[in-house]
């Protein structure tokens, strides 16, 4: 069922469409849930003329997936979700659903997928229409990145019974996705995945240049031959170091063309993770980059402080710049975000979202939970199912809803800002609950 659609601008969250992109918890089910009442007919011709298993493009995939999202094709291991278009039945699991996407002929199995497709060298080769899968529980189908550099991606899925097929977001350097460790994945792609992209148009040819005669000699073509170098004039000798004594170009987190993995500032400075994530880095304003860690999957920063986690493991450590030292204050999580004064994180699966203070153990403040976003005193958060975004009280550890659903939200010490579902508007929350005043937009899907 479809929630009412809220008008805007008043209103930050339209029910209807993509919403807040969360991850998901996944188990095994344990009950089919209820056979679907929808019976589409357009499920086969989204794939925009796409035969049963025949080439099908990224486009069409995605289309597909999208399909089933948007008319909610609950979870099911036993019953089968029509495509009316070519008379195909696809089971409502997560095999299933990657089967109706690809458009196969029939629903294969986690452990049957494989047949049908290529495995990838490395996660970095993802792209939209690619699949990854554990053969031994679960398989999601790969929407496209969100932001390459930093490894983040969305996807779409059947996850379990009592939730309906979603799209979610993840980022390759967790330590789990969709609930299960990272490790067990295998991105793979279709072996019938096929491009539309048009080939590259030559450049246009250089015109010729016009030929001269001569009364006296005949015509006759430019030579390609290069006119004499001039000899050099000879200057003043001048002093100037040797390139053995030039001394070397202080370390850099960035790559050739200036980019990064990963950023994240403090209120004095800027850290990043190299492309490789072998280091994090230091920048002060004025002074080189400065290696201050090893290998690191992620950055978090308060005002003051910086967190990293562990590129294998995912443990998330405290940087203690007076010592030039690490402590480790927790294991992995599903995600990490911190105030001046706290870190908070979400548990893995995603039931809970955990409070931890400078020397004090981790409390657990809220139950569970979609994304969390912090500014520079306090902690917001989404719901797991439905999106809806609330304010922690800590004074009073209660929670106030804020809003309905939006594509994402950012904190600054004063403001609370959300795009819309539909990526329509960036808007500026007034602190009084669903309403909202736009400030810009729109933006890119």
């Amino acid at each position: 069922m479809h929630r009412a659609f809220i008008r805007w601008p008043k209103r930050l969250a339209a029910a209807t469409g993509l919403v807040l992109a969360v991850g998901l918890a996944v188990v095994p089910a344990q009950a089919d849930s209820k056979p679907s009442t929808h019976h589409p007919s357009s499920t086969g011709t989204l794939g925009r003329g796409a035969a049963p298993g025949g080439p099908v493009t990224p486009e069409q995939v995605i289309a597909r997936a999208r399909h089933w999202v948007r008319q909610d094709v609950p979870y099911s291991q036993s019953h089968a979700w029509k495509d009316a278009a070519t008379g195909g039945h696809y089971r409502q699991d997560c095999s299933g659903f990657v089967s109706m996407a690809w458009q196969l002929k029939s629903s294969l199995t986690t452990r049957s997928l494989p047949s049908v497709a290529n495995r990838l060298s490395s996660f970095s080769q993802l792209e939209a229409g690619d699949a990854l899968n554990y053969p031994a529980a679960h398989a999601l189908l790969f929407g496209g990145w969100t932001d390459r550099a930093k490894g983040d991606f969305v996807y779409y899925s059947e996850s379990r019974s009592g939730r309906p097929a979603r799209k979610d977001s993840a980022n390759i350097h967790d330590s789990r996705i969709a609930g299960h460790p990272r490790t067990v994945y295998v991105p793979m792609r279709y072996k019938k995945l096929v491009t539309t992209t048009p080939p590259a148009k030559p450049a246009p040819a250089p015109p010729k240049r016009p030929v001269r005669s001569s009364p006296s000699a005949p015509a006759a073509p430019v030579s390609a031959k290069p006119a004499p170098t001039p000899a050099p004039t000879k200057r003043p000798a001048r002093s100037f170091p040797s390139a053995s004594a030039t001394p070397p170009a202080p370390a850099t987190p960035l790559s050739a063309d200036g980019t990064g993995t990963s950023f994240a500032a403090t209120a004095h400075r800027l850290y990043a993770i190299s492309p490789d994530r072998s280091g994090v880095y230091e920048y002060t304003d004025g002074g080189p980059w400065r290696k201050v860690r090893g290998s690191t999957g992620r950055i978090y920063t308060s005002g003051s402080t910086l967190y990293a986690t562990d590129l294998r493991g995912g443990d998330i450590h405290r940087y203690d710049r007076a010592h030039n030292t690490w402590k480790r204050v927790g294991g992995p999580g599903a995600e990490f975000a911190a105030t001046a004064k706290r870190l908070y994180a979400i548990s893995p699966d995603r039931s809970g979202v955990y409070e931890y203070t400078d020397g004090g153990p981790w409390r657990k403040v809220r139950g569970s939970t979609g994304r969390i976003y912090t500014s520079g005193s306090t902690l917001y958060a989404t719901d797991l199912r439905g999106g809806d975004i609330h304010r922690y009280d800590r004074a009073h550890n209660t929670w106030k809803r804020v809003s309905g659903p939006g594509a994402d939200f950012a904190a600054t010490r004063t403001r609370l800002y959300g795009a819309s579902p539909d990526h329509s508007g960036v808007y500026a929350y007034t602190g009084t609950s669903d309403i909202w005043h736009r400030v810009g937009g729109p933006l890119a899907p």
